[in-house]
């Protein structure tokens, strides 16, 4: 289960390039951004609607996984975030990490992590 999991999320994010992510999230999706000042949402569309209102602070925004480590129901993802504002022609890029949990092949919790080694000790493993 823990492999196909990975491959849920993997989906998940290429669906997420195609702004079709909704079809992998569990009606009751919790998302949790490591910043306080977003706030925690419920369901498909407020995530969406979250996602939406971070990336529209950007001319460009793009968040890619590029590591997804399988730990039973949950997947630790770290991610490479590039985005270019509206202001300036610089590439900004930063990493971060999430903890998808999974249930019945559906994401029901994403939890945000400012690095990989956070995320991974909160999914209770080590780097």
């Amino acid at each position: 289960m823990s492999q196909e999991n990975a491959e849920i999320v993997a989906a998940f994010f290429e669906a997420a390039t195609s702004n079709e992510p909704e079809a992998y999230l569990a009606d009751d999706v919790e998302f949790v951004p490591f910043t306080r000042l977003a706030g925690r949402s419920r369901g498909p569309e407020g995530f969406t609607r979250q996602i939406a209102e971070i990336a529209d602070q950007f001319a460009e925004y793009e968040v890619r996984a590029e590591q997804l480590r399988p730990v039973g129901d949950r997947v630790v993802a770290a991610l490479q975030r590039r985005a270019r504002s509206t202001r300036s022609p610089v590439l900004l890029t930063d990493r971060f990490a999430q903890v998808f949990t999974l249930l019945d092949r559906e994401i029901v919790r994403i939890q945000s992590y400012p690095s990989f080694s956070e995320a991974l000790e909160a999914a209770g493993l080590q780097e």
